[in-house]
């Protein structure tokens, strides 16, 4: 058996030429000192960005959830006070008729009726007047809420988040 020389072409000179000049060129070339610092306070303040950007998401996320927190109290507290009125009406007109049950004469049981009426809807109003004053606090401590944490986004050094 006779052995045969690899044949090589123009075109596998060309490359392999051009991959010695750029192998060569690489082994010389260095990247200035001032680039590498630049690109490394380029990545520390996006690093800087980012964890402001993350620390202001996080505080808005806590003010979400202490409006949501407080705007469920409040509905928990205005359904309680509904299951409370409810009670107390049930009771009193039950009180009432045991009363109309007990009266003596047509007229003691249209007055004790009366009475029934003018206490139940002093009683109702009254009631009315703390849920809506509940309400009204509930709304107001979740606008609170809400202002400061817009105060909070709006004085950040990085408005962008």
């Amino acid at each position: 058996m006779t052995k045969t020389a690899k044949a090589t072409t123009p075109a596998s000179n060309y490359f392999s030429s051009i991959k010695n000049v750029f192998d060569g060129v690489q082994s010389k070339l260095e990247v200035p000192a001032a680039a590498r610092d630049f690109v490394k306070r380029g990545a520390s303040t996006a690093k800087e960005r980012a964890e402001t950007v993350h620390g202001g998401a996080a505080k808005l996320t806590d003010g979400v959830e202490k409006f949501a927190a407080s705007f469920v109290a409040g509905y928990a507290n205005f359904s309680r006070g509904l299951l409370d009125a409810t009670l107390a009406n049930v009771q009193h007109t039950l009180s009432t008729v045991e009363k109309i049950a007990g009266a003596q004469s047509f007229n003691e049981a249209v007055q004790i009726q009366a009475d029934f009426v003018r206490e139940n809807a002093s009683a109702n109003i009254e009631r009315v007047r703390g849920a809506a004053e509940t309400a009204k606090t509930t709304v107001v401590e979740g606008a609170k809420t809400v202002q400061a944490e817009i105060t909070i986004r709006a004085e950040s050094p990085h408005k962008r988040f």
